[in-house]
């Protein structure tokens, strides 16, 4: 079985995430690209260049269609693969509003086609290693888990669906919703979310620095972003009433050294204080699984469910900043 593939964009995730993964699963094929510039040779061979995304939903051997496009276009574009009968990635967030993410995913299951969203991040090594470590139950009860997305970016770039304060816009929007969807797979339903969120490089911007803090019964998880870290601390830093885990940012090591994380614990009344290896990434699940699941071999592991709950948290945590401890539930 192959299933033929298109992409909605070139851009940095089409380059870099989408094609790459799909190139290495050998049941997928990269059939088309939307490039309305037209080729430029980056393109992988095979892949051909179309004018407009009518043009993929018009092209009967196109099976799969991933909307990796602004956030914005997420909704009309992904309907209307559905409404042409194509399967459809989507990269993440699922849709920016409520009611358009649960709509699709209506739509999805009406039509009978799949809806996947690229939370890819639950196949990172971090993510990988601190669930080792919370089932191996090496920090005992957790009490508190700080889980940072940052990076140095002090110029504000040309992309205005990032940039400018519109819905959907903003690093709490584009980052924050890996944090939350990895919580949530960990934890399930927080009680309470406090937020603090502002625009640091441009006033009246779109939010560029984050503070959440989510409450659960036993513990608290702590997700903050800012675009003002030139020095990358640790990734994650989780204790617990045994032991302590600290993850470090996948460049905090020279080139050609493996990453490791620091674990204190205690095993048979014995303080251990050793370097654990990080799990190795394993990317290449999503697409391994997408195509799984359309040929009926397994669940899809990245449905919408998973991502209308996590965009929940995200409104939840905007309406919260600057406001009291709001309820989850």
């Amino acid at each position: 079985m192959t299933i033929n593939v298109a992409l909605a964009a070139w851009g940095m995730s089409g380059r870099e995430f989408h094609a790459p993964l799909i190139a290495a699963e050998p049941r997928l094929s990269l059939a088309a690209i939307l490039r309305r510039s037209g080729p430029d040779g980056s393109e992988p061979e095979g892949a051909h260049c179309v004018p407009d995304f009518q043009a993929i939903l018009d092209d009967p051997a196109v099976d799969l269609v991933v909307v990796n496009t602004p956030n914005e276009l997420h909704y009309p574009m992904a309907s209307a693969a559905l409404a042409a009968g194509k399967h459809v990635v989507l990269e993440k967030p699922i849709t920016v509003t409520m009611d358009d993410a649960r709509a699709l995913s209506a739509q999805a299951r009406a039509a009978g086609r799949l809806l996947a969203v690229f939370h890819n991040r639950r196949l990172d090594a971090d993510y990988l290693t601190l669930k080792r470590h919370l089932d191996a139950r090496d920090l005992g009860d957790l009490i508190e888990l700080e889980w940072h997305y940052d990076r140095y970016r002090a110029i504000v770039t040309h992309k205005q669906w990032k940039e400018d304060d519109l819905p959907g816009a903003g690093t709490w929007f584009d980052l924050g919703i890996h944090l939350v969807d990895g919580m949530l797979a960990l934890f399930g339903q927080p009680l309470t979310v406090s937020a603090d969120m502002d625009s640091l490089r441009r006033p009246n911007a779109a939010t560029d620095y984050f503070d959440v803090r989510f409450r659960y019964p036993g513990h608290r998880v702590l997700l903050r972003g800012s675009t003002f870290v030139r020095e990358q601390g640790p990734v994650i830093v989780a204790h617990g009433k045994k032991g302590s885990l600290v993850i470090p940012h996948e460049n905090a090591y020279p080139e050609g050294e493996v990453p490791t994380a620091l674990l204190h614990t205690d095993r048979a009344g014995t303080s251990i204080r050793e370097r654990v290896p990080l799990e190795p990434a394993r990317q290449h699940d999503f697409y391994a699984n997408v195509v799984d699941a359309i040929a009926g071999k397994a669940p899809l592991a990245f449905g919408p469910e998973p991502a209308i709950a996590a965009l929940t948290l995200i409104h939840k945590a905007i309406e919260a900043a600057g406001k009291p401890a709001t309820s989850c539930g």
